[in-house]
């Protein structure tokens, strides 16, 4: 079986794509995708989106393959990929229609995760959904073609932690006899808002954490540019012994900081990132942030893992309780391990079987 994987430029998409693949243990190849032309940004978030997508998509739903074909191979930047491949998978609503089409061209199974954005839920051989899709959308659970993830699907495996563990430690100098803290901040969206009040006081409470302690800091490309300049200049500090920021940063060690800490703070604006980290088996504490929203869809599937032993969850009025938690969390064993991509691995081979 051989797989291609296309990729949208985001690691949040790309990277669950691709943990699917690599659980599959098969040959992959991933294919850029990149369209030329106008775009246009929607309210409220970060990036642009091509309208020759939206073009396609329309196309597409209407059955039109072969025009839509023709407006992906003007408008595509990269050529057609070549070779023959079982299963085209793709991760996010933008990549979906492309990945009707070139499963078509190709006579490949189309496999996308990610609930698609106007388009016939039958044009997919599988969807992938996370269940607060099923709860926004009760309908998908009619169809036969689709399945649903606890959380999301991502590249976390026990080899790849350990590997980019030693990575990190041939780098930096992390003290042996220190706890190590991972503190993974997200951004800004429709829902959710990161802003410098609540950095301050989130890096308040976390210089509390009782015993030595040496953090790891990464923030992400929704971060604020007020909130990471705040990060750069507040956590330079001998504990703070490595911070990298998405976008200025020349190397990222991310999955280095999933492997080498004892306990991961994440903060609750991003499923994928939640998903990663309670992959480890570690320690997790998901954190409250502000919200444009008083309750969210997202809010069930942090209370269910939760629920599952898998983390803890701290809010954002709650932050002066980060010391005893985290004391608390350290001082456990045997957490679950969350493995939503073998899960889905094995739905794909039922497809081809």
């Amino acid at each position: 079986m051989k797989l291609l994987v296309l990729d949208d430029g985001i690691p949040g998409n790309t990277n669950q794509a691709l943990g699917i693949a690599e659980s599959l243990n098969c040959m992959f190849k991933v294919y850029p995708v990149k369209l030329k032309g106008l775009s246009y940004t929607l309210p409220g978030r970060k990036g642009s989106v091509k309208i020759a997508s939206k073009i396609i998509a329309l196309l597409v739903s209407v059955r039109a393959y072969k025009l839509a074909l023709k407006i992906f191979g003007y408008f595509s930047i990269n050529s057609f990929p070549e070779g023959q491949f079982d299963i085209v998978i793709s991760a996010g609503s933008y990549l979906a229609p492309l990945n009707l089409v070139i499963s078509r061209k190709l006579k490949a199974k189309s496999v996308c995760i990610m609930t698609p954005e106007w388009l016939p839920i039958g044009l997919f051989d599988l969807l992938i959904i996370p269940m607060h899709d099923a709860i926004r959308y009760p309908r998908l659970k009619k169809f036969n073609n689709t399945f649903f993830t606890f959380a999301a699907p991502n590249r976390v495996k026990p080899e790849k932690l350990e590997a980019e563990k030693l990575k990190i430690k041939k780098e930096i100098k992390i003290p042996d006899d220190s706890i190590k803290a991972g503190i993974i901040i997200g951004g800004n969206d429709q829902n959710y808002l990161i802003d410098l009040d609540w950095a301050k006081k989130f890096l308040d409470a976390i210089e509390k954490v009782k015993g030595k302690t040496s953090f790891f800091l990464t923030t992400s490309r929704r971060t604020s540019e007020e909130v990471v300049k705040y990060f750069q200049n507040s956590t330079s500090k001998n504990h703070f012994i490595y911070q990298e920021f998405p976008g200025i940063s020349s190397t990222s060690y991310y999955f280095g900081i999933l492997g080498v800490c004892d306990i991961l703070f994440v903060t609750e604006d991003s499923i994928t990132m939640i998903s990663e980290a309670c992959s480890t088996g570690k320690p997790v504490i998901v954190v409250g942030v502000k919200r444009k929203k008083r309750k969210l869809v997202f809010d069930m599937t942090i209370e269910k893992l939760v629920q599952n032993g898998y983390c803890k969850y701290i809010g954002f009025d709650e932050f002066e309780k980060i010391p005893e938690i985290a004391s608390d969390a350290i001082s456990r064993s045997n957490y679950p391990i969350l493995n939503e991509s073998q899960k889905c691995a094995q739905k794909i081979m039922q497809l081809i079987n």
